[in-house]
């Protein structure tokens, strides 16, 4: 795993565990990533300090692994759901009026 630039570990039963910096990607983004890779790894949250979340994922196939692209792919699904996660911040409020308008009665 030398090529990795973030913080990788490989654990037990072909597995990794990925460090996330929760100064850059909300919990709510790291659990929105993690739901995501459920349906083909066990995935474990746990909380290493206030700054950083350790994320486990492990193969459910006994005869898979997790791949540094699972890995990487993570990562990249980690950025996406952050970005999510700041454009409802930030316009979810015209979302809600755009809703508000389709569902008004029609008065005639």
């Amino acid at each position: 795993m030398k090529d990795f630039k973030i913080p990788v570990t490989e654990v037990g039963n072909g597995g990794f565990q990925v460090s996330v910096d929760l100064n850059i990607y909300s919990v709510d983004a790291v659990t929105a990533t993690c739901y995501k890779y459920t349906d083909k790894f066990y995935v474990h949250q746990q909380t290493a300090d206030e700054k950083t979340m350790n994320i486990i994922l492990e193969a459910k196939d006994s005869n898979a692994t997790v791949s540094s692209e699972t890995v990487k792919q993570f990562c990249n699904d980690l950025i996406d759901q952050q970005v999510r996660v700041l454009v409802n911040r930030d316009f979810g409020h015209i979302r809600d009026l755009i809703v508000e308008e389709a569902f008004k009665p029609v008065n005639k």
